[in-house]
């Protein structure tokens, strides 16, 4: 009996250990998870407002939110020949294409920021209501 006893233990103590070892490797292992997640671009803008004069259009601070990985593009719409105007995107001078459109903002990677705009158009005259924004995702759009 005694024998048993000490057999069956010996036996129960092996197969313990064996099924630890499978549970250890287990336990190591991993996976990888992988989703397509849609690009959203979004570019909220605040009323524009002139200052006496009207030589600076402030635009306030627009909020752009791009979630494609390769980055984004804020673009704006203008009258053609707008030449002598200039927009100022957090600080720094764009000067205004003679197109009908200028790259104002070229990221390259997501973010999720806010940007103080406002516009020069000393010598130009402007219709606020002519000028568009808009927010265009660079690379793979899902």
């Amino acid at each position: 009996m005694r024998k048993s006893i000490l057999l069956l233990g010996t036996m129960c103590f092996a197969l313990s250990t064996i099924g630890s070892g499978v549970h250890a490797a287990s336990e190591r292992a991993g996976f990888r998870l992988s989703a397509v997640v849609n690009t959203v671009c979004r570019l909220e803008l605040p009323g524009a407002s002139a200052a006496a004069g009207g030589q600076i259009i402030d635009f306030g601070s627009f909020y752009q939110l791009c979630n494609a990985r390769n980055g984004y593009r804020v673009v704006m719409r203008h009258p053609a020949n707008m030449e002598g105007a200039t927009l100022f995107w957090d600080g720094r001078a764009v000067p205004i294409s003679q197109g009908n459109e200028t790259v104002i903002a070229d990221e390259n990677h997501a973010a999720s920021k806010y940007s103080d705009v406002h516009l020069d158009v000393r010598g130009v005259d402007v219709p606020i209501s002519s000028l568009s924004f808009r927010i265009d995702p660079k690379g793979s759009v899902y």
